[in-house]
């Protein structure tokens, strides 16, 4: 191959925020993924610890980093805390620079907005490179148990909107809740370019859900299952009450809850289900990577969120056959229509909650017809292919304005 047939690929240096594998790093992972597949860039992942996410890298033979740094979200609200994590950030990033510069990215794309390294980075580098935030949360919201900016809100927006060549939501919710308060922070600097992308996903061709089971024991119990850490914001007590209220009522039913948390947090949701007198009800099956086997086994998936800025689980849950029964909060109705792609219930009202259970549960015609929709309806909409030709679009639109 001569000079003339070589072709440059731009790099695209990816921040994650955590090494665990959650919403937002397996909406990352799935990126990547595409990214890798789509053979347009070269690409480097950092992360800040070892875990399941540098283990998925490697497994997918995409290329990564080890290096310690501190989001500069928190969920302490002590002074000592965010001192400790802004002092952290400065002393490391002498160690991230020098990594960056050996691979010289043409773009750092940070895939969280709980980490400000992606712009710390970008403002030390020469020639300095694009710089792009993916937000995939809404910080400052302490009743729902979402950490706050160590900097204060408007501080960090202020950043956040001078730092970024692109500003990308994963849902019009969290955009229409962000993109006021960068704009103003923005000032009269010009207008900030910001962007919808849902999250994308692999896609699975599989029923499960009731009407995916037709040799299903009538008299056996209604299998809920639920997904996601264990945390204040997945409220996960009121599906525990709305479990109360069936089984009081003589229905046959059983909750498993996938996912960890804090300490704190697990025993709270234990002696939850232990006042309730729940333990034969309610299960904690801990972490698990991949939820499909739980869905297979599933009737229906719950999301009881107070917050939620996409709802990754309930578009899984639809891919695989499972309906959906979700709050009416944040992004969540964005995904789960009411009566057309699931069953939406008012947060905070484990009655109403106990009843659209009940209702899916003993109408097939209905299950039938909302996991036929639902499933339709997350495969033409967060597809990984709709995500990966979306990013691609952005970064050569931003790579040719600048190149120009």
């Amino acid at each position: 191959m001569s000079h003339n047939d070589y072709k440059y690929k731009p790099r695209i240096l990816f921040i994650s925020h955590s090494g665990d594998l959650y919403g937002a790093e397996r909406s990352l992972l799935t990126l990547l993924r595409g990214m890798k597949q789509l053979g347009t860039y070269e690409i480097l992942v950092f992360i800040p610890g070892d875990g399941p996410l540098s283990e998925a890298c490697d497994e997918e033979d995409v290329p990564f980093r080890i290096i310690p740094f501190e989001r500069w979200i928190g969920l302490r609200y002590h002074a000592a805390a965010r001192f400790y994590r802004i002092i952290i950030n400065r002393l490391r990033i002498g160690r991230l620079v020098r990594e960056a510069e050996r691979w010289m990215p043409d773009v750092i794309y940070s895939n969280t907005i709980a980490t400000p390294v992606g712009a710390m980075l970008a403002r030390r580098l020469t020639p300095a490179p694009l710089h792009v935030w993916h937000a995939r949360e809404l910080p400052g919201h302490r009743s729902a148990g979402f950490g706050l900016f160590d900097y204060g809100m408007k501080a960090s927006l202020s950043v956040m909107a001078r730092s970024s060549d692109c500003f990308i939501c994963n849902s019009r919710f969290l955009h229409d809740r962000l993109e006021p308060g960068l704009q103003r922070a923005l000032g009269s600097r010009g207008a900030l370019r910001t962007e919808i992308v849902y999250n994308g996903l692999d896609i699975v061709d599989r029923a499960s859900g009731m009407a995916g089971h037709p040799d299903k024991d009538p008299d056996s119990p209604i299998r809920l299952m639920m997904a996601g850490g264990i945390s204040p914001v997945k409220n996960y007590e009121e599906a525990v009450e709305a479990v109360g209220i069936l089984v009081r009522s003589g229905f046959s039913v059983e909750l498993d809850i996938y996912g960890s948390g804090a300490d704190r947090d697990q025993l709270k949701l234990r002696k939850k289900i232990e006042d309730s007198g729940l333990e034969k009800h309610v299960q904690l099956m801990g972490y698990r990577s991949n939820l499909a086997s739980g869905f297979g086994r599933a009737d229906m998936l719950l999301i009881t969120s107070k917050m939620e800025t996409f709802g990754r689980v309930a578009v899984e849950a639809m891919l695989a056959g499972c309906p959906v029964i979700s709050s009416d909060a944040g992004a969540l109705p964005e995904i789960v229509k009411d009566g057309e792609t699931g069953l939406k219930y008012c947060l905070g009202d484990p009655e109403h909650l106990a009843r659209q259970i009940r209702q899916l549960a003993e109408s097939p015609v209905l299950r039938k017809t909302l996991m036929e929709r639902a499933h339709e309806y997350a495969r033409t909409r967060f597809s990984t292919e709709r995500l990966v030709s979306d990013i691609d679009r952005i970064l050569q639109e931003l790579l040719a304005q600048r190149n120009k």
